[in-house]
């Protein structure tokens, strides 16, 4: 029997304007007034998870956040954070001086911003792309899970450029990397080759790379909030698309995943459903709940 229903955000809940689409949003409360808890678990921080929370009225009939791929487990009613682990000084500047070699950009996200190291040929890039898209001269230059640059600002307002990894000096919850789809399926061949041994490395989309502390996934996060709600992990269902979404599709009793999520992501999964812009969420409930 499900009775929590756990979302990933980018490519599974959202569609490509950041958006719940409105059967999706429908269906959503309308579980919940059956008493399903819904549980947003992403690669984002507290800071850009709760308008949505708010949004699908998370803080009236609860609910929890699995931040940061499960760094960090927020209970929305109740409004309590809890800390599970964070990436060290020592690691962050490892993995910024590893992924430097290739010429991409890096990301390091603390709660609400960003250490974002750009290289000089890629500031090159950047702005060209800002030109032709006629983006405002105040436009960020940092990338998106998706897009070459988007504006974090909502979500992550503390936006740092870093020229030097040294200038980092405090922890963080995760480094991204990212460039364009066929560099970045290079990079991540050479970067689970070389660093998996002593971190978590996967692809959330074929653009962004992340990089974890070892056993720290959404399934660990997933773990605390079975703990807090007395709700076990198999009377849970989770939709995900990308590839630090694996470990949570295979422990819950039900993992679906979207028609657009990676094919590897696919075969692992219970059930596969409609894309995130075809609401497959609402699809897969109508589909195992009684609504």
């Amino acid at each position: 029997m499900v009775k929590m229903i756990v979302m990933d955000m980018d490519g599974t809940l959202l569609n490509s304007h950041n958006q719940i689409t409105k059967k999706t949003k429908e269906i959503l409360l309308e579980v919940q007034k059956k008493g399903i808890q819904l549980v947003l678990a992403s690669g984002r921080s507290y800071m850009k998870l709760l308008p949505y929370a708010k949004e699908l009225q998370m803080d009236i009939y609860g609910g929890y956040l699995v931040e940061v791929n499960g760094t960090a487990v927020y209970d929305v009613k109740n409004n309590q954070r809890e800390v599970l682990a964070q990436m060290q000084v020592e690691q962050i500047h490892e993995i910024y001086a590893y992924f430097m070699q290739y010429h991409v950009e890096i990301i390091g996200q603390f709660d609400d911003g960003m250490y974002d190291y750009i290289p000089k040929d890629m500031m090159e890039e950047k702005k060209a792309y800002r030109k032709q898209h006629q983006l405002p001269q105040d436009y960020p230059w940092s990338a998106g899970a998706f897009h070459f640059i988007f504006d974090n600002r909502n979500g992550y307002p503390n936006l740092v450029y870093v020229h030097d990894y040294n200038e980092i000096t405090h922890s963080i919850n995760k480094v991204s990397v990212t460039y364009h789809p066929k560099q970045m399926e290079e990079i991540t061949y050479y970067a689970k080759r070389d660093l998996s041994d002593r971190y978590w490395v996967g692809l959330t989309s074929p653009r962004w790379l992340e990089i974890m502390i070892p056993n720290v996934t959404k399934a660990t996060g997933l773990e605390r909030v079975a703990q807090k709600s007395g709700i076990s992990l198999q009377d849970m269902m989770a939709f995900g698309d990308g590839e630090n979404d694996i470990e949570m599709l295979k422990e819950v009793g039900l993992g679906i995943a979207m028609e657009n999520a990676f094919a590897h992501v696919k075969e692992i999964a219970d059930d596969v459903t409609s894309s995130n812009e075809e609401d497959g969420i609402a699809v897969a409930i109508k589909k195992y709940i009684d609504l």
